[in-house]
């Protein structure tokens, strides 16, 4: 008995498994952590996941013809015409969104993007004639498009394109967490090009820890890393570091002000959202990144976000607010 029950104790010491699952998506890899024992083999819990990745990428790409927002942009007959639900759930909330950030947030900022060489076309890295600008901004206006209460029809002016980017990453990863849910796993975390949700535990039995993703290569400019706990919750950062030119010692990001047709000027190098679903974190931290510092930490304390804005000068300097968690 006594062997039995030593026994019986090592076997609850032992750290549960944790799965590794990993693929590609939308120009990205994604990996998902399941603690403890699996709900179903991990071959098809992988391509479970991969199909709802990609039955997003297949109604939101920008990059694909035939995805049902490229078919929806290239309509120009200004009617209502009938679209996919998931392309109507997700322009939904992109223009309650718009709504909600009076503007900062626009779905269709796209040929400003183009513009300025960081749309799917070939990239360039000039600034773009005023004319230009000026011209690109007569398409631009998130009240130009329209979607029912039903979320299958919608509407958009002629000559006007929406783009779901800042949305498609986090949606496809709330796609596979509702996938994951139904399979039975109740302890994972979802990793789609720093779009992370979690639920549960991880395989030691606490709530995962995430770290905040720093600006540039290393942390040389005083930033001291942050790492939260995220529990049941999604977290998403945007910054200006990534994908960007420099003309004449002066930084041009891919982070552009609908309201000026220009690149962000403020100081705010990026911004971290934490949200109930991904696609909400992920633009969350794309409107804080495009709004001027103090406007975002308004926006954020009176729509109760946990947010982080991390700015730039001497040294990187990091802002949360009211409702970030302190750990």
């Amino acid at each position: 008995m006594a062997a039995a029950s030593l026994l019986f104790a090592g076997c609850q010491a032992l750290t549960p498994p944790e799965t590794l699952l990993r693929g590609e998506t939308m120009g990205s890899a994604w990996t998902v952590k399941i603690a403890g024992a699996l709900p179903a083999p991990a071959a098809q819990l992988q391509a479970g996941a991969q199909a709802r990745f990609e039955a997003v990428d297949q109604a939101l790409s920008t990059y694909r013809p035939s995805s049902a927002l490229s078919r929806f942009s290239a309509e120009e007959s200004g009617e209502w015409v009938p679209i996919e639900a998931e392309l109507g759930a997700v322009l939904a909330y992109g223009l309650s969104l718009a709504e909600r950030s009076d503007g900062a947030y626009d779905v269709t900022v796209g040929p400003l993007v183009d513009l300025w060489g960081f749309g799917p076309g070939p990239a360039q890295q000039r600034v773009p004639d005023a004319a230009d600008i000026a011209a690109a901004r007569t398409r631009v206006g998130w009240r130009k498009v329209e979607v029912d209460a039903t979320q299958t029809r919608a509407r958009k002016q002629p000559n006007v394109r929406v783009d779901l980017s800042s949305l498609g990453k986090g949606r496809g990863v709330d796609r596979v967490a509702e996938y994951l849910d139904s399979a039975g796993a109740t302890n994972y975390l979802i990793d789609l090009s720093g779009k992370l949700r979690a639920r549960g535990h991880n395989a030691a039995g606490k709530p995962w820890r995430v770290a905040v993703e720093q600006p540039g290569a290393d942390n040389a400019a005083g930033a001291m890393p942050a790492s939260i706990e995220l529990r049941d919750a999604s977290v998403a950062t945007a910054g200006d570091y990534r994908r960007y030119f420099e003309v004449d010692g002066r930084h041009y990001s891919h982070i552009i002000d609908p309201h000026t047709g220009y690149p962000v000027t403020h100081t705010t190098v990026s911004a971290t959202a934490l949200g109930a679903t991904c696609m909400e974190a992920d633009a969350l931290a794309t409107v804080l990144m495009v709004m001027p510092p103090a406007t975002a930490m308004r926006l954020a304390d009176q729509l109760r976000i946990p947010a982080l804005l991390i700015g730039r000068g001497e040294r990187y300097q990091p802002t949360p607010s009211a409702a970030w968690p302190t750990q």
